[in-house]
């Protein structure tokens, strides 16, 4: 028995196979109407729509077998998702890779094997159509070709499934996002209200370090503002498609320093300790977005970190990579937001919770880093500390 290798792109593959979120999922009607016509069209005993994953083949469809997956080394699906075309096996007992596969030596004795690829819009093959007949024989052109124009049905099928969910995605952020602008502005917006209140009654009335601690928190609240607006700007043009990369050599020190000066306020109103401890290193990268990215990292970690603690911006020289990292000492994150934030197909936003001195967040702030991560082929990673707090990785790829 010959086991079919993996395509070029499995990595990719089974990502994308993923993403569509459908397997193990119950029998339905849609593709079960379009897997029972396969086998009227083709006169086939059995049709199978398959999904080929790591390590099995699972069927969304059936017709003509109890089972619903099959281990995925004798599968002859595995051998027709490597073809941009439909794969046929006239009679797998005179054909060398399948005579002596249990799939044929015992139940369910496939001798007739014919199965047309399902490939996205994006060239993945996730897995096939196919018909199966324990006799050997042929399909006529015309079975061909309706066996090509069912398996697209259930492409198209698989595609809006995927959009549908997007869908749902984009209305759970966006519900997500208004709580977040009704709640979060509202708070600063009213302190800076309030505080230039008191200060157009009657000026006189304060002292010289009494208004320089109110201006300095209202400093405080429009910052704060900013940097909110700041971020829902940003996820929109990436939700929107619009942002676009702009690549040059950046220093990771000067990078990470950079990102830091807004956000000096904040750290010297926390009484906290910003440590920098990188090696020379360089990096390729939109300098605007690696900006932001850098940034949102501190400001989590600011948050988080108590009063008087200490926050370690550090990096690393990886083989292919360049890894800036950002410690913090805080209470580290829950282990579901931590796997969903170690999720690598994840791409919504997570939960969201207090600092150490009731700052609240949008839940934007590492969704952003994690999307300007993967638009420069890198990644996040996020671990919880020993010691207590976490440390947030950002990996990105080295300019030699």
């Amino acid at each position: 028995m010959q086991v079919a290798p993996l395509p070029a792109n499995e990595e990719e593959r089974l990502n994308a196979l993923k993403s569509y979120e459908i397997l193990d999922t119950d029998f339905d009607k849609d593709y079960d109407d379009l897997c029972r016509m396969a086998s009227l069209v083709c006169g086939c005993p059995i049709t199978l729509i398959s999904l080929i994953d790591q390590e099995r083949q699972w069927f969304k469809a059936v017709v003509g077998l109890e089972v619903r997956e099959t281990p995925r080394d004798i599968a002859f699906c595995s051998h027709a998702i490597l073809q941009n075309q439909l794969f046929i096996v006239p009679d797998a007992l005179n054909d060398p890779r399948f005579a002596d596969n249990p799939l044929v030596t015992q139940e369910p004795q496939i001798r007739f094997y014919a199965g047309q690829p399902l490939i996205t819009s994006d060239g993945y093959a996730l897995g096939t159509l196919c018909a199966i007949d324990r006799v050997p024989r042929q399909l006529t052109e015309d079975q061909k070709e309706a066996l090509r124009i069912l398996a697209k049905q259930v492409t198209t099928n698989l595609e809006l499934r995927l959009a549908n969910q997007r869908w749902r995605q984009l209305n759970e952020e966006k519900d997500h996002l208004l709580t977040v602008v009704a709640h979060d502005l509202r708070s600063p917006f009213s302190g800076i209200l309030g505080l230039l209140s008191l200060l157009a009654k009657d000026i006189s009335q304060f002292s010289r370090s009494d208004l320089q601690t109110t201006l300095q928190s209202v400093s405080r609240s429009a910052h704060q503002v900013y940097h909110l607006v700041e971020s829902l700007l940003e996820w929109a043009l990436i939700k929107g498609g619009s942002i676009s990369l702009t690549p040059e050599t950046l220093n990771l020190e000067a990078l990470a320093r950079e990102a830091s000066a807004p956000l000096e306020a904040a750290i010297q109103a926390k009484g906290q300790n910003l440590v920098f401890d990188l090696p020379p290193l360089t990096l390729v990268g939109d300098r605007r977005m690696l900006l932001a990215a850098v940034r949102n990292l501190l400001s989590n970690a600011i948050k988080f970190t108590p009063s008087g603690g200490r926050i370690l911006v550090g990096g690393t020289q990886l083989a292919t990579e360049v890894s800036l990292f950002v410690k913090d000492e805080g209470k580290g994150f829950p282990p579901t937001v931590l796997a969903e934030l170690n999720h690598t197909s994840q791409r919504k936003l997570v939960s969201s919770h207090q600092g150490t001195n009731g700052e609240r967040g949008s839940g934007l702030g590492l969704a952003l880093v994690r999307e300007y991560a993967v638009r420069h082929g890198g990644r996040l990673e996020v671990t919880n500390n020993p010691e207590g707090g976490s440390t947030v990785s950002l990996f990105l790829t080295n300019s030699d």
